[in-house]
C-alpha cells in the first residue's frame, strides 16, 4: 500500500549545516536560534481514485459540481450526510485515538516521546497531549461566532463544516445538520525506531536549545524533536491496526508528541518534518481510512503556526472533506507548487485560528481551512458571511487556474 497523498508538510530550514550532522549517542543538536520557518507540502504521485469506502458503515454523500473557472466537472465524496437534503440531521463518526509511545534507540542510549506521559513545563501541571486532544474543541463542544454569525455551539470540525456549506445549512434552520466526532481511545502501542549508529537507522534525535519543558531523564524531554523515516511508521500504522483490529466504521487517528517523519531517513537536509497525513488503505472487510497528527507542545516556537492540536484539526477537517485524499478541484496556486485536490488545510497551512481556551484551563490552537467555494471558484460563495475561509483570511476564491 501506497500513500495516496501526504496531507502536511515537509520543513524548510534556516542555517542548517550536514557538517554538525554527527552521529552518536546523544540528540544532534541544531544551533540556537534556528528555526522552521515554513512547512512546506509534499507533492506526491497520486494512486487511481478508490471506489466509494466499501464495507465502511461510516456515511459518505458524493458531489458533483461544474467549476465556473473552466466549465469542467467534478465530483468526490464527503463525511457525513449532504447538507441540502431534507430533513437535515446529524451524524456522529467513532474516532478512534491511538497513542503511540516512541522510543528512539541508540546503541547505548534511548529518547522517548509519550502522548501519555506530562510535559508540566510546556502543558502545566496534570496534563498530557492524550487528556488534552480528549478535552479540546475537537471533541467537545464550544461557541463558533465566524465574523459575527453564530455558527453553532458544536465541536471544532462540525462548525468548520457547518460554516463551509452554510447557504444549505442557514436553509434548513441552521441548527439541525451537524458531523461530530466520538472519542473512543485505545491502549497507549509502543514503537521503536532505531537511530542514528544502529545499523539501518529509522529515525533520528534532534535537539533545539530554549525550548519549554522541565522534565527530567529520557521521557519527553525539554527541546528534543524525534524525526522517523515516514515509509517505516506507516508500515507500522497497518500492523498496529491489525494487531488491535480496528474496522472500516471508524477513522483511525495515531497520535504523537513532539514528534515527526521524514521522506527518507531524517537528515535535516530538506526532507523533514512531516507531521501528519491522513489516508486510506484497502482491507478483507472494506476500505479503513487513517491518519498520524503530532500534538507540538512548543507552542509555535518549533515550528511557525503549529502548536497542540492545530496538526489534529488540519488531519480531520482534511479527512471529513476528502476521505480518499483524492476529490479533484480545478489546479490552485496557494502552495509553492499548483495543486488539484481537494484537501481543505492545504491552502491555509499554519494559519491558525483564534484561540479557543476549553472548561480545562487550556487555551487551543486550530487551523483555519478553506471552504468548499474556494476551490471549485464559486461565486457567490456558499461559505458563512460569503467568506471562503472559516476565519476570512480568504474573502475571494482562489482565483484562475495555476500553471
Amino acid at each position: 500500500m501506497r500513500l495516496i497523498k501526504l496531507s502536511f508538510v515537509v520543513c524548510a530550514f534556516l542555517v542548517i549545516s550536514l557538517t554538525a550532522l554527527a552521529q552518536g549517542d546523544m540528540p544532534i543538536r541544531i544551533p540556537g536560534g534556528t528555526k522552521f520557518h515554513r512547512l512546506n507540502m509534499v507533492r506526491t504521485p497520486t494512486d487511481k481514485l478508490q471506489p466509494a469506502l466499501l464495507g465502511s458503515a461510516i456515511p459518505t454523500y458524493s458531489y458533483s459540481v461544474v467549476s465556473p473557472v473552466d466549465g469542467k466537472t467534478y465530483s468526490g465524496q464527503i463525511i457525513g450526510v449532504n447538507p441540502s437534503v431534507r430533513p437535515a440531521h446529524a451524524t456522529v463518526i467513532p474516532v478512534i485515538v491511538i497513542p503511540v509511545r516512541l522510543i528512539f534507540q541508540y546503541s547505548s542510549s534511548k529518547f522517548i516521546f509519550d502522548p501519555t506521559v506530562g510535559d508540566p513545563g510546556c502543558l502545566g501541571t496534570g496534563r498530557t497531549a492524550l487528556s488534552l486532544t480528549q478535552e479540546s474543541p475537537l471533541f467537545n463542544d464550544t461557541r463558533y461566532v465566524f465574523g459575527g454569525t453564530n455558527v453553532g455551539n458544536t465541536q471544532y470540525i462540525d462548525a468548520f463544516q457547518r460554516a463551509n456549506f452554510w447557504k444549505e445549512v442557514s436553509a434548513s434552520g441552521g441548527v439541525i445538520y451537524h458531523t461530530l466526532l466520538g472519542f473512543t481511545p485505545m491502549p497507549l502501542q509502543t514503537v521503536t525506531v532505531s537511530s542514528a549508529n544502529s545499523g539501518t537507522p529509522s529515525g533520528t534525535v534532534f535537539s533545539l536549545p530554549g525550548e519549554c519543558g522541565t522534565n527530567s531523564g529520557v521521557v519527553n524531554a525539554p527541546g528534543l524533536l524525534g524525526v522517523m523515516n515516514l515509509d517505516f511508521f506507516n508500515v507500522t500504522t497497518l500492523s498496529l491496526m491489525r494487531k488491535l483490529g480496528v474496522t472500516p466504521d471508524s477513522f483511525v487517528l495515531f497520535l504523537l508528541y513532539n514528534a515527526a517523519m521524514a521522506q527518507g531517513n531524517p537528515t535535516f537536509s530538506g526532507n523533514c518534518c512531516i507531521l501528519g497525513y491522513h489516508t486510506i488503505t484497502g482491507a478483507q472487510t472494506g476500505l479503513q481510512t487513517y491518519g498520524v497528527a503530532s500534538f507540538e507542545g512548543r507552542n509555535q516556537t518549533q515550528f511557525e503556526g503549529v502548536a497542540d492540536t492545530s496538526v489534529l484539526s488540519h488531519e480531520l477537517g482534511e479527512w471529513i472533506n476528502d476521505p480518499q485524499s483524492q476529490s479533484a478541484t480545478p489546479p490552485w496556486g496557494q502552495l509553492p507548487f499548483c495543486s488539484s485536490v481537494y484537501e481543505v488545510g492545504d491552502p491555509l497551512n499554519q494559519t491558525l485560528m483564534p484561540e479557543v481556551k476549553m472548561p480545562n484551563g487550556f487555551t487551543y490552537h486550530l487551523q483555519e481551512l478553506a471552504f468548499f467555494s474556494w476551490f471549485y471558484r464559486i461565486s457567490p460563495s456558499d461559505g458563512v458571511n460569503g467568506w471562503y475561509s472559516n476565519n476570512g483570511t480568504f474573502m475571494t476564491s482562489a482565483g484562475p487556474i495555476c500553471q
